[in-house]
């Protein structure tokens, strides 16, 4: 596995774990075996290696979430399908999800701004087709996102906090049908 990949793997331990401030750039070098002047020739310093870590771990999420779109059949199992996802990547990957629940870092927005608009682009392309159709509500997109993902994102952040102990893929289903149901057009 190339250094840097190794690098970014450790770095996201040791954030999830110990937060930013707390977490060393020494102690990341130590666990990868690498030199200072190895860490240095991938990242200039800490906060550029917290900020690839979170870039990673928004990437990763946002590519399941558009996969849980595109494997739909319709609207039904698109909403459903993304709120079992979004459950299935905190469980299976839960220090990317505590990067992603943290404040994002100081100067990413010009680098998150640019996938992130592709990303919402794309999901709001994908609810507007089933929108036409009359099989979901009409909703600015604020509170879509709220109804859609609310329960389960915040679930998740009770999780990786150690307040709730059931695994969030054992909720899924419920919170999935919970979704569907307050989006759904029931007229």
């Amino acid at each position: 596995m190339p250094i840097q990949s190794l690098l970014l793997d450790a770095a996201e331990g040791h954030f999830a774990r110990r937060g930013v401030l707390a977490t060393r750039l020494s102690d990341i070098r130590a666990e990868v075996g690498v030199s200072v002047g190895a860490v240095y020739h991938h990242f200039p310093n800490k906060e550029e290696l917290y900020i690839q870590v979170w870039l990673r771990a928004l990437t990763d999420y946002q590519d399941g979430f558009r996969t849980a779109l595109v494997e739909c059949a319709d609207a039904r199992s698109g909403v459903e399908g993304a709120v079992v996802r979004h459950l299935q990547w905190v469980s299976g990957h839960p220090q990317r999800a505590t990067i992603l629940t943290a404040p994002r870092p100081p100067g990413i927005d010009e680098r998150a701004d640019s996938p992130n608009a592709v990303f919402f682009r794309d999901v709001t392309h994908w609810w507007r087709v089933h929108e036409h159709y009359g099989t979901v509500r009409r909703l600015d997109f604020d509170v879509l996102y709220a109804l859609w993902l609310g329960p389960a994102q915040e679930y998740s952040r009770q999780w990786l906090a150690g307040a709730m102990t059931t695994d969030p893929t054992a909720v899924a289903p419920e919170l999935a049908r919970a979704a569907w149901n307050s989006l759904r057009n029931q007229e």
